[in-house]
């Protein structure tokens, strides 16, 4: 039984490695087969390394293919990479795009709804719409603690809202109040 385990971690480092070489190479053609061979076969942990691409490449035809793969991940264990990447500074270009991906996956996201209320709060009026829709999405899945932190969270944070986000604030505390 080792013997297997230590055989399928080799498979799997060799896979990951593989997949990283491609990423770096210049070559459009190859990442985009790559990319092609990740929808089919992928695994979760290799979401990262997408990532990593997207900060690498700017190329439009790349960055479409990466999150038109991640729209259609099903793989719950996708959820912790997701929400690594949100939390960071790097993601702010393609932020709004990223959110999206949450809603769309139909994915469950009920542990995460403070960050997403974070998101709406700080973000400009797009990420607010995606957020909404994420906290829409999934609130229904949440603890009672969680979504009396989310609204205490909006609450608090109603006057930090541009004037032309603040109807869209409204709605989602009362969203988010009909829960309790």
């Amino acid at each position: 039984m080792e013997k297997t385990d230590k055989k399928e971690t080799v498979k799997r480092d060799k896979y990951y490695k593989e997949i990283e070489k491609n990423f770096l190479s210049n070559n459009e053609k190859v990442i985009l087969h790559t990319l092609d061979e990740i929808r089919k076969t992928g695994r979760a942990e290799i979401i990262p390394l997408m990532f990593d691409l997207l900060e690498i490449h700017t190329n439009d035809k790349i960055t479409d293919e990466v999150f038109s793969i991640l729209d259609q991940i099903k793989d719950r264990e996708a959820v912790p990479y997701i929400i690594s990447e949100i939390t960071k500074k790097r993601c702010d270009r393609y932020r709004t795009r990223l959110i999206t991906t949450c809603w769309q996956s139909g994915i469950d996201y009920s542990a995460y709804l403070l960050l997403f209320a974070e998101n709406f709060v700080k973000g400009d009026y797009q990420i607010a719409i995606e957020a909404f829709s994420v906290i829409e999405e999934n609130i229904h899945n949440s603890s009672d603690k969680i979504i009396s932190e989310c609204k205490d969270y909006l609450v608090n944070n109603i006057m930090k809202d541009a004037k032309e986000k603040r109807a869209l604030h409204l709605e989602l505390v009362k969203l988010v109040e009909s829960y309790l």
